[in-house]
């Protein structure tokens, strides 16, 4: 979208970080790591160990709050506390940042993005002290839930000094309603009423809660619980609605599968109906469910570094460490393409001198061929193939390198990740699932004639069934259906098979990966 270009400063200007990238902070070094305009939400993966937390830490720092200079989890000291090893000297992180407006519609509200006069591009770093002084920085309202709060009155042995409170309703009906809707689907739960708990003596609050008939506090409740009423009340507090900024630290810990998946769905939700961001880290991959709908950022440590790779999974960096140096490694998009592999690789007698892996989503392969580059291994002796159905063209593949390569300093690097991926040649590629329907169109095209004794009977009665699905829109279903007819197991491989041996278009779909895989092999 064009973004309109403002003279007068705009009434409610507000601001969003479009990229930041971390010069020296800790153990990260030049990593750059961008949030695009259409994605309210973004998650940041890696293991453990792999810098996270510090991207986290350093985001919670960029804004002032509203109507203060600084605020608790918003000051550089409260992550960087100098001490023996390291008094954060020469730490250093830019951000570049996206104008907007917030509008207001009905009951909508937006972020308008424009471009402006008065560029705001800061760089944060210690010089003797941090800068930029906290009141200068810019204004927007965040909220940072981490670790430190996690721990619930049932984990403290010193809980009996809060035995004796009163029971406070501080939510507004409306609130609370919104909040105990959006528990009772994320937990699968039955809450009836939530309130506060205010001690008789000190000046200790904590939570309560009405499930089903039970009512109970933080003495008897469940970190990961407690988590979720904290992330719910934060989101429908009020602080984050007008361009808010949530960042939360380790959002799986302690939850059930179906419980993340709610809580990212509801996130997502929220974020666009109140006009707030999120960025969150996680170590549960199962994220990628949502690769369509947020922004995913995958960490991974390269010795030296760390890397930052947008829209991949976890799973596909593991790849790049288990590569086997004295092979040729093919990497592929999924079962089925490694299936078509598997069998070229067979009928030439080369199973000795091939190693295969998955990689997941077309993208993912410039990840795994960057990433062996950076790490400095060789990459001549490894192909990534992709499916033939998408990212077919020089330019198209070119701009899917860019993405995991970003900057004029890697052109060579560039350059080589290019020369690496190859594609699958296919005579249709504008369906759902089209390496599928050309299987499909292939194997029902052969003449029975042509057929052994030995595969005849195999074939006439597969044949039968393939010709007795009808169309499909989406033609990943084609072998799942035609297993069910068939009742056979390992189907893809008894097409495919049938293909290799007796379609002349066989040559014609793996023929550029049989030409790259020998030249591999001739330079091991």
């Amino acid at each position: 979208m064009a973004k309109r270009v403002k003279t007068d400063k705009p009434q409610n200007l507000s601001y969003r970080i479009k990229s930041i990238n971390i010069e020296k902070l800790k153990g990260i070094n030049n990593c750059p790591i961008s949030f695009p305009e259409d994605k309210s939400v973004t998650a940041i993966m890696g293991i453990n160990g792999s810098g996270k937390s510090t991207i986290l830490h350093a985001l919670s720092c960029v804004f002032k709050p509203l109507e203060k200079s600084s605020k608790e989890n918003n000051r550089f000291s409260d992550f960087f506390t100098p001490h023996n090893e390291n008094n954060w000297q020469d730490s250093k992180f830019s951000v570049v940042f996206r104008a907007g407006e917030i509008k207001y519609n009905g009951g909508t509200v937006s972020f308008e993005g424009i471009a402006i006069d008065d560029k705001k591009d800061i760089i944060y770093g210690k010089d003797k002290r941090w800068t930029p002084v906290y009141a200068r920085r810019l204004e927007r309202e965040s909220i940072y839930i981490g670790l430190q709060n996690l721990a619930t009155l049932a984990d403290n042995t010193g809980a009996s000094r809060y035995a004796e409170y009163k029971r406070v309703d501080i939510y507004e009906k409306t609130i609370k309603d919104k909040m105990i809707l959006a528990l009772n689907k994320i937990l699968d739960a039955d809450y009836k009423d939530l309130f506060e708990c205010h001690t008789l003596k000190g000046n200790k609050k904590f939570i309560g809660m009405v499930k089903g008939d039970i009512e109970y506090t933080e003495h008897t409740m469940g970190a990961g619980e407690k988590r979720v009423f904290e992330i719910v009340k934060h989101v429908y507090s009020g602080k984050l609605n007008r361009n808010g900024y949530l960042i939360i630290d380790e959002i799986d810990v302690l939850l059930h599968e179906r419980a993340f998946q709610e809580l990212i769905s509801f996130l997502i939700k929220e974020s666009k109906a109140m006009c707030f961001e999120v960025v969150f880290t996680t170590h549960r991959e199962s994220v990628i469910n949502f690769k369509n709908q947020i922004n995913i950022i995958s960490i991974w440590n390269i010795g030296n570094g760390i890397e930052a790779y947008p829209g991949v999974s976890a799973d596909a960096l593991r790849q790049i460490t288990d590569v086997e140096p004295d092979m040729v490694n093919v990497f592929v998009e999924d079962n089925l393409a490694k299936t078509a592999i598997n069998i070229l690789i067979e009928s030439e007698g080369l199973n000795d001198k091939v190693d295969i892996s998955l990689f997941g989503s077309a993208e993912n392969s410039a990840v795994i061929l960057s990433g062996l580059k950076l790490t400095e291994k060789r990459i001549d002796t490894s192909l990534a193939i992709l499916d033939g159905d998408y990212y077919i063209t020089p330019p198209e593949k070119t701009k899917m390198v860019n993405k995991v390569l970003s900057g004029t300093d890697k052109r060579v690097e560039k350059e080589e990740v290019l020369s690496r991926i190859f594609q699958f040649n296919l005579d249709i590629t504008d369906v759902k699932g089209s390496p599928e329907k050309n299987h499909r169109l292939w194997f029902e095209a052969i003449d029975e004639n042509g057929v052994t004794d030995n595969d005849k009977t195999m074939f006439v009665n597969l044949k039968k069934h393939s010709q007795s699905i009808g169309a499909l829109t989406d033609y990943h279903d084609y072998y799942p259906e035609l297993a069910r007819r068939a009742r056979l197991d390992n189907i893809e491989y008894k097409v495919l098979n049938f293909i290799s041996k007796y379609s002349e278009k066989w040559d014609f779909y793996i023929r550029d990966i049989r030409v790259e895989i020998h030249k591999a092999i001739a330079v091991i």
